[in-house]
């Protein structure tokens, strides 16, 4: 997967910052941790154009530094981080969640410049300081900071993960020894550092005036970035949403929009209104409440198979917890059934069904379970077998481990599963960008012709002049026709890596942290 990855992140920059900064970040993605020297030395460029190409990765958060201290000079060395590079690919869906706040277009903004501050981005969007519109995109401005989908930039920022955790641990090693330390203080150490990132508060980039009044001020000379992970995680729940929507009913998925809501930022409460759930379940004098409707949902979502919802304790009246992993699970098992039967039919499916279902079976077994016939069986599992689908054990019956003394046990490793198919997505990735380019690369005279035509149109102001031939316009529409196909393809990739298929799942402190619906909902049942 690591040569899939790195030919896709060098596709992804192309595709954004062009070939002379592609050409420096394939060396630090090839290379490590360099300095600028050799930067400079294997990607053939002159200092300043390096230092450029660099300036341009780390404005858009891609390039990390730290400076280290050799002797008694102080070196600076740089390494990008190509999680940030993927990240890009899901720009778009970024912007179309935040239309849900009307922040897309100052999400589009921060992510087209990598970092802003709110100044900039008023000057960008040409609105005055003395309009409405002003307040408007302040209130946005701070309703984003506020449920941390834009997080304030730091100096400390500049800094990759591990630089800060070395660097963290330097300190703290030096504050208990001048020695070499023993292996029970790095242990004591690491342990004190883990606890306090794990209780570490993200910093908002806002000062509150007063707690009665919750009044907000913001500096609007603080340079701000894009939270990936929360707009990661507010595509997930979407998905989550879908997902009980199909399994259950619309009813019972606005249920579970509403509780992920909740569980995500404990200060707002949705304003869903349930109008539509209050005819279909009634109490026991006929009337029907949104309080009882609402408590039997969520005692359906605990009890089904999908194994949504989880009751705490039963002493704790209405204290639920989202079983965030068997969602991410179910949702990663259906794409794996949706790929199965597409390369292998019903039968490929009911035998992955089966060995889910049974574990561990031999290919008699199998037959019986399947109805199918052996020769039959024994095809579909040889080519599952090939793509890596599924395993087999071998269970000797003698010490000689001869095969006719040997039972074949075949069974499904889902997580290699899902492994093999996020490397097939991200080399299907890379392959749409090759192509593209390869196309743009062809047309690139008639592209050229096609904006001078343009360029002539809007300086004349003259829609009359024609450049194109018909046949160079046709050729043209083709082109434009596969572009479109090409990123239609690559969203639906995407959406499944992001939404489904993504390794990341939320922090085990989400998972865990118990949910009082019933007091969350009071305000519906007025």
């Amino acid at each position: 997967m690591a040569q899939t990855i790195l030919r896709l992140c060098n596709y992804i920059i192309r595709d954004d910052f062009g070939t002379n900064v592609e050409q420096v970040a394939k060396v630090l993605l090839q290379k490590g941790r360099l300095p600028l020297l050799l930067i400079a030395k294997f990607s053939k460029f002159t200092l300043s154009k390096t230092r450029e190409c660099l300036f341009i990765l780390i404005q858009h958060n891609l390039v990390y530094w730290a400076e280290t201290k050799e002797g008694k000079r102080i070196g600076i060395y740089y390494s990008i981080e190509k999680d940030e590079i993927l990240a890009r690919l899901n720009f778009g869906i970024y912007i179309k969640n935040a239309n849900e706040w009307e922040a897309n277009e100052i999400i589009k903004i921060i992510l087209l410049n990598g970092k802003a501050t709110f100044q900039g981005l008023i000057e960008d969007m040409k609105i005055s300081k003395r309009t409405n519109k002003y307040k408007d995109a302040k209130e946005i401005f701070l309703k984003m900071i506020e449920k941390n989908y834009i997080t304030p930039v730091s100096f400390s920022d500049s800094k990759s993960a591990q630089d800060k955790a070395s660097e963290a641990e330097q300190r703290e090693l030096a504050k208990m020894t001048s020695f070499i330390p023993t292996k029970k203080q790095m242990a004591e150490v690491k342990a004190k550092l883990a606890a306090d990132i794990s209780t570490d508060d993200i910093s908002t980039g806002s000062q509150r005036k007063g707690e009665a009044t919750g009044e907000v001020t913001l500096d609007e000379n603080q340079y701000y970035r894009v939270n990936y992970e929360k707009f990661n995680v507010k595509a997930r729940n979407k998905r989550f949403e879908k997902f009980v929507t199909a399994h259950i009913n619309k009813s019972a998925g606005i249920i579970m929009k509403t509780i992920l809501n909740v569980a995500d930022d404990d200060k707002s409460i949705p304003v869903e209104k349930f109008e539509l759930l209050a005819s279909q379940i009634k109490t026991e004098r006929g009337k029907s409440t949104r309080e009882a409707l609402v408590r039997q949902y969520l005692d359906y979502l605990i009890e089904d198979e999908t194994k949504v919802l989880h009751k705490k304790d039963e002493n704790l009246g209405g204290m639920y917890s989202i079983k965030y992993q068997e969602l991410c699970e179910s949702l990663k098992r259906e794409i794996f059934e949706d790929i199965i039967l597409e390369k292998y039919g019903i039968m490929g499916l009911r035998i992955i069904r089966v060995l889910n279902s049974k574990q561990k079976l031999d290919e008699k077994s199998i037959t019986t379970f399947t109805l199918m016939s052996l020769s039959d069986v024994r095809q579909k599992l040889t080519e599952l077998l090939n793509e890596g689908f599924v395993q087999i054990q071998e269970v000797p019956r003698s010490a000689d481990r001869a095969p006719s003394r040997t039972y074949y046990l075949w069974y499904i490793d889902y997580q290699r599963c899902y492994e093999i198919i996020l490397n097939k997505y991200y080399l299907t990735l890379a392959n749409i960008h090759q192509v593209r380019f390869s196309q743009e690369t062809l047309a690139a005279t008639l592209l050229e012709k096609k904006e001078n035509e343009e360029a002539l149109k809007q300086l004349n102001n003259n829609s009359y002049i024609q450049l194109l031939t018909e046949n160079e316009k046709k050729s043209l529409n083709d082109l434009e026709h596969l572009l479109n196909q090409l990123d239609t393809s690559q969203l639906r990739i995407i959406q499944d890596i992001i939404q489904n298929l993504s390794p990341d799942l939320p922090s085990p402190e989400r998972k865990s942290q118990p949910v009082n619906m019933i007091e969350k909902f009071e305000n519906f049942f007025i």
